[in-house]
């Protein structure tokens, strides 16, 4: 079996603002004929919202591959073997994203975030391998890696 789970964007939060900039005058400059400009917008703004990052397991060949994909095309990575990591572990973090404003004005906001990563030898957090919203989906999808990777389930202490 292939699983095939994205693990972070290229652009996330605020910065998602970023790729609009590009988007908006590429878009704008098509109707006006522009194409050259217009062009080199679109393809700024293609890089931003097709690149991500993510993992793929081959639970067959017991391999692993950590990868990016480019402009939402080409995948760069390489396999390692699923034997170096010997379980699963599910850990919870706080992101907080923030963005200053010229007037010295600051704009947070945070979420909750649910990871599930395999544990290197010294059963730490090695490679993340699936992101979850919610603690019950995050349960749900580390109890399935456990039974599909034919690996125990270890907690964190903090």
């Amino acid at each position: 079996m292939l699983i095939d789970n994205t693990t972070s964007r290229f652009l996330s939060g605020h910065f998602i603002f970023a790729g609009i900039v590009f988007l908006v005058p590429g878009i704008v400059g098509l109707f006006l004929q522009h194409y050259t400009l217009s062009g080199i917008d679109l393809f700024i703004s293609w890089f931003l919202f097709g690149t991500y990052s993510g993992v793929e397991i081959d639970t067959d060949n017991n391999k692993l591959r950590e990868y990016n994909k480019w402009f939402g095309l080409l995948k760069t990575g390489q396999w390692l073997s699923l034997g170096n990591y010997p379980g699963v572990t599910l850990v919870s973090m706080k992101k907080v994203h923030r963005m200053f404003s010229q007037s010295n004005r600051v704009n947070s906001y945070s979420e909750k975030e649910f990871s599930i990563y395999l544990v290197n030898a010294s059963k730490k957090p090695a490679v993340a391998i699936k992101k979850c919203k919610t603690y019950e989906q995050a349960q749900k999808s580390v109890d399935e890696f456990s039974v599909w990777l034919h690996k125990p389930v270890f907690s964190i202490k903090k």
